[in-house]
């Protein structure tokens, strides 16, 4: 008798995980949204202010970003980091940002399960890193809507940590 039981994305829980996550901050949350099945696309309506980009983007309408040449639509694009998929998901995510711009996000998130890979994320304490350490007198040096996941807002987090914790000791304006 085979005593192996499927997990929700349907893995045999005697097989080893394909990919364990490190670290469950931010870049750890977003890394497992993705490795989920949540897939980015280009909003068909949305404009980037970013001509050349904007260009490469209308080459491949209704096609996710996960099956285009990453390299081919990061070429050009200028900001904090090396790295140039850091760039572009940061240019998509948050368009003119680095110019103190405070556009919407040219991307939307459809959940795919076929392109889900199973996975684990360990972190030393509760998911969001940081910010559950900040006391309400403390600042960051990026705006608030700079702070932000895929599809979550961080005013929209706060909403509802506030809704689930409503004696939490201190609160962040932004």
């Amino acid at each position: 008798m085979n005593n192996s039981r499927r997990d929700h994305l349907g893995t045999d829980r005697s097989e080893p995980l394909p990919v364990l996550i490190i670290g469950n901050g931010p870049s750890g949350i977003c890394l497992s949204y993705l490795l989920s099945g949540y897939t980015p696309y280009v909003r068909p309506d949305a404009v980037h202010p970013h001509p050349l980009l904007q260009r490469k983007l209308a080459e491949a309408p209704g096609v996710s970003l996960l099956d285009q040449d990453l390299d081919y639509l990061s070429e050009g694009l200028e900001g904090r980091c090396q790295s140039p998929v850091a760039l572009l998901f940061d240019a998509l995510l948050r368009p003119d940002t680095d110019f103190g711009g405070n556009m919407e996000s040219v991307l939307t998130w459809k959940h795919q399960k076929e392109r889900a890979i199973p996975h684990m994320v360990l972190g030393r304490n509760l998911p969001g890193g940081a910010w559950h350490s900040f006391e309400g007198s403390m600042v960051t040096l990026s705006q608030g809507q700079w702070m932000g996941l895929p599809d979550l807002q961080v005013k929209e987090w706060i909403r509802r940590k506030r809704r689930l914790f409503p004696k939490a000791s201190g609160h962040m304006t932004l």
